[in-house]
C-alpha cells in the first residue's frame, strides 16, 4: 500500500495548474483542496508535494467517481501544453520523423504493419517518459510509461504500463491522459480501444503499476480524428454530468441530514449543465445573438443547442423545454442535447425530421418502459431552426414552442404558432412535428421563449398568465433596442407581473438579429 505521507516525491506545478484549470467550473472544489495546503494559487515553475495531488484526486473521486478522474485525464493535457508548445514539443517532433509516418502499403503487409506500430508506440512511450521524469522530483520509483508485449500475442494488441505515485483507484486519470495523447498522435485513419487491465494493475510499497490493454484498428469509413475526439469528450462529459446528478438525487433522499452537501452537489451539477451550453461564434453568421437561461431550481429542464461552428452543414439551433425542472428535468435536457450533438456529428446535414425522430428514439430507449406505467410522458417541447443554405430562408421544426418574427422593413410582427405537442417517450401519442418555411431580410429579428415566461402567473388579485400578448407587445416595442435589451425588458416585465408570486418554471429566451 502506497503511503504518500512518507515520501518526499514532488510534482511539477504545471501539472497542478492544468488540473485546477480543468476543474475551473467546480471552482470551490479545487480551491478547497489548495486552501487545505495553504496555497492561494499554483506557480507552474515550482514543484509541490505529491500529497496535494492525492487530495485533489480524492476530492474529485468522492464527488464524481471514475467519470471525474477520466475527465481530468482527458482534458488537463490541453492545459499542460498550449497548441504552439505541443506543435514544437520533442514528442511531436519525434513522431513527425519519416520513420514514424504511416504508409498505405502497410495495410497489405501484417508483419510490417505490426513492426511499424511497435516502433511508433515505443517512441511515443519514450517521449512521454521524458515528460514525466521532467515533471517530478525525488522519485523513489521508476518514473515512466512503457510498452510491453500483450499476453494474448494477437496482432495490434499491446500493453502499456504506467508507473504512478497514486493508488490503484486513481488509474482512470492516467487512462484519460493516454487516451488524449493517442487520439492526437496516432496516424490518421487509426482508432483504438484502451481499457484498464485490472488483473495486472497492482500497488507496490513505493508506487502503483497501471497496465492498460491497447487494441489498434482502422477507423470506420464515416469517422475521422475530429469525430472520435468529439465522441470521447461527449461520452465523458455525459458520464460526468450523470455522476453529479446521481449523487444529487441520492443526497436529496436524505435532505434533512445532508442539506449543505446536497446543495454543493447541485451547484456542481449546475456548473456542468451551464458549461454544456453552446458558444456562439461569428462563424455561425448571426448579426447579433443573445440568450437568457435561468433554471428555476439552479439546474433545470430548459436548454438550448447550436450546431458546431466547424460543421460543413447548415447552421441549426434548438430551444428545448423538457418535462419537469430540477434534477429530473436536467437529466432529460442532457439526453436531448447530447442526442442532437451525436446526430449532427454523424451527419452535419441532418434534417429536422431526422433530428426529431432521433430525439424520440432516445426518449423511448431511456424512459419507454417507465412511461408505459405512468400518466406522465417524459419528453420535451422544442423548436428547431435551420438555415436554408445560400438563401434568406429558414426552416422551422415546431413541436410545442412558438417563434416570433419581427420584419424590420415592414415594421410587422409575425407570430408563428406551434401545435401544442412535443416529443415524448410515448411516440404513439405524439403529433408529427410541424415544418414551416419563412423568408427573412437582413435586419429581421427572431424571439424564442419557453413557457416559463408566458405561463408565469401574476397580475394582482385576479391571477392570470403573463401570456403571449404581453410577450409580443414588449418584443415589438423594443425593436429598436439591442437583443440583450430585449431580453432584459422581457424579464423586467415578467418579474413586475408576477409580483410576490413564486417563479413557475425554468425560463429560456433567445433573441437573434438576422
Amino acid at each position: 500500500m502506497i503511503n504518500p505521507a512518507k515520501s518526499s516525491f514532488e510534482v511539477s506545478g504545471a501539472f497542478f495548474a492544468a488540473a485546477v484549470e480543468t476543474l475551473k467550473e467546480f471552482n470551490h472544489l479545487g480551491q478547497s483542496v489548495l486552501a487545505k495546503h495553504n496555497i492561494d494559487s499554483i506557480d507552474r515553475t515550482l514543484f509541490y508535494p505529491n500529497q496535494l495531488r492525492v487530495d485533489l484526486f480524492e476530492a474529485v473521486y468522492e464527488r464524481f467517481g471514475d467519470a471525474g478522474l477520466t475527465w481530468i485525464g482527458l482534458e488537463s493535457p490541453r492545459q499542460f501544453f498550449s497548441p504552439e508548445e505541443l506543435a514544437r514539443s520533442p514528442l511531436q517532433l519525434r513522431l513527425n520523423e519519416p520513420e514514424y509516418q504511416f504508409e498505405g502499403r502497410l495495410h497489405s503487409n501484417p508483419v510490417e504493419l505490426e513492426q511499424f506500430f511497435q516502433n511508433f508506440l515505443n517512441a511515443y512511450c519514450e517521449e512521454v517518459t521524458k515528460i514525466l521524469v521532467a515533471s517530478t522530483l525525488q522519485a523513489d520509483y521508476p518514473v515512466g510509461q512503457f510498452l510491453r508485449r500483450h499476453p494474448s500475442g494477437l496482432p495490434l494488441h499491446y500493453l502499456i504500463q504506467l508507473n504512478s505515485k497514486l493508488a490503484k483507484p486513481y488509474s482512470l486519470w492516467s487512462r484519460g491522459t493516454i487516451q488524449f495523447n493517442l487520439r492526437l498522435q496516432l496516424p490518421d485513419g487509426w482508432d483504438f480501444q484502451l481499457t484498464l487491465n485490472k488483473e495486472l494493475t497492482h500497488e507496490l510499497v513505493s508506487h502503483s503499476e497501471y497496465f492498460f490493454d491497447l487494441v489498434l484498428m482502422p477507423m470506420a469509413p464515416d469517422q475521422n480524428r475530429a469525430y472520435c475526439v468529439l465522441k470521447d469528450r461527449l461520452e465523458c462529459r455525459e458520464a460526468l454530468l450523470k455522476a453529479a446528478l446521481d449523487q444529487t438525487f441520492k443526497q436529496e433522499q436524505a435532505l434533512k441530514r445532508v442539506h449543505d452537501k446536497t446543495m454543493e452537489s447541485i451547484r456542481y451539477a449546475a456548473a456542468v449543465q451551464l458549461n454544456q451550453l453552446p458558444k456562439v461564434s461569428p462563424r455561425h453568421g448571426f448579426k447579433d445573438f443573445a440568450v437568457l437561461w435561468e433554471p428555476k431550481d439552479t439546474i433545470g429542464g430548459d436548454t438550448w443547442w447550436l450546431s458546431s461552428e466547424d460543421s460543413p452543414g447548415p447552421v441549426t439551433l434548438a430551444v428545448i423545454d423538457c418535462t419537469g425542472h430540477g434534477v429530473p428535468g436536467a437529466m432529460t435536457a442532457m439526453l436531448v442535447s447530447n442526442t442532437l450533438t451525436r446526430l449532427f456529428a454523424e451527419d452535419p446535414f441532418c434534417t429536422l425530421e431526422t433530428a426529431a425522430a432521433g430525439i424520440g428514439q432516445s426518449l423511448v430507449q431511456s424512459f419507454g418502459s417507465f412511461d408505459q406505467n405512468s400518466d406522465v410522458a417524459n419528453g420535451c417541447d422544442l423548436v428547431l431552426i435551420q438555415q436554408v443554405p445560400q438563401s434568406h430562408q429558414l426552416r422551422l421544426g415546431l413541436a410545442g414552442i412558438d417563434v416570433m418574427h419581427y420584419r424590420n422593413a415592414q415594421k410587422k410582427l409575425d407570430w408563428i404558432e406551434s401545435p401544442r405537442n412535443g416529443i415524448s417517450a410515448k411516440p404513439s401519442a405524439d403529433l408529427p412535428m410541424a415544418i414551416r418555411h419563412i423568408d427573412y431580410s437582413v435586419g429581421d429579428r427572431l424571439l424564442i421563449t419557453t413557457d416559463g415566461l408566458t405561463d408565469q402567473v401574476g397580475g394582482g388579485e385576479r391571477l392570470r398568465s403573463f401570456g403571449y400578448g404581453r410577450t409580443n407587445a414588449i418584443f415589438e416595442s423594443t425593436h429598436d433596442k439591442s437583443v440583450n435589451e430585449v431580453l432584459e425588458s422581457l424579464m423586467i416585465g415578467m418579474d413586475t407581473w408576477r409580483g410576490t408570486h413564486e417563479r413557475r418554471d425554468d425560463v429560456t429566451l433567445v433573441c437573434i438579429d438576422l
